[in-house]
């Protein structure tokens, strides 16, 4: 049947016909799980994507598979006050505004037991201008799939990622607004190197030649 419509009147249109209801679906179910999560200890994997991992919470802000909780990071997140042992956001915070991660931050900071651990990647914006500035080699990295014309161009798609990049960091801005959310112990970390045994092996190969890590602990 669903076939049926859809060659009628095209995948298009069925899609936003259907949205509504596939998005009523995903808040019941959202809402559930929400109230199934115990109080303390939580793992939770923030603007996942399609990278959900078994054992956490996976939360984004758009319904697909394994997305446990459907949620918008710019209205603050759904869990109680220190009810998190580990808190992972992979290549998330520099598709919000400044203002809006900040209040993430704090918002991390707020859910995170005593202990806890928050572990972010970004793009290393520092990386990409001290390469500008200097041989450029970075900038011609073969991990890149665009081709470029200029070394600004590698700078630019960084900076913009089509309109979803919104605000980038280098290692003393986001160490700057770690400290402005609240937390006191906070460092630059490495790749598949975390001070939680969770986070260990979470981070993707694929980013890790531009990637940026930081973690900090409430």
């Amino acid at each position: 049947m669903k076939r049926f419509v859809v060659s009628i009147i095209g995948r298009e249109r069925a899609n936003a016909i259907s949205a509504p209801y596939h998005d009523w679906v995903a808040r019941r179910r959202t809402m559930r799980r929400l109230e199934q999560l115990a109080d303390h200890d939580l793992l939770i994997n923030i603007g996942c994507g399609p990278n959900v991992e078994a054992g956490w919470v996976n939360v984004d802000a758009s319904r697909g598979p394994g997305i446990d909780v459907v949620w918008d990071l710019r209205q603050g997140l759904p869990f109680k006050d220190e009810s998190a042992s580990a808190i992972f956001g992979e290549h998330v915070i520099e598709h919000l505004p400044r203002e809006d991660a900040q209040e993430l931050l704090k918002e991390c900071h707020r859910v995170l037991q005593p202990g806890g651990v928050l572990r972010l990647s970004t793009p290393d914006a520092g990386k990409y201008l001290r390469s500008y500035a200097g041989d450029g080699e970075f900038l011609r990295d073969p991990y890149f799939g665009e081709k470029i014309e200029t070394p600004l161009d590698r700078v630019n798609l960084m900076m913009r990622e089509a309109g979803s990049h919104l605000w980038v960091y280098d290692a003393p801005s986001l160490l700057l607004a770690l400290k402005q959310a609240g937390f006191s112990n906070m460092q630059e970390s490495a790749f598949r190197k975390s001070s939680h045994a969770a986070m260990s092996d979470l981070d993707s190969a694929a980013r890790e030649f531009e990637s940026l890590y930081v973690e900090a602990t409430k």
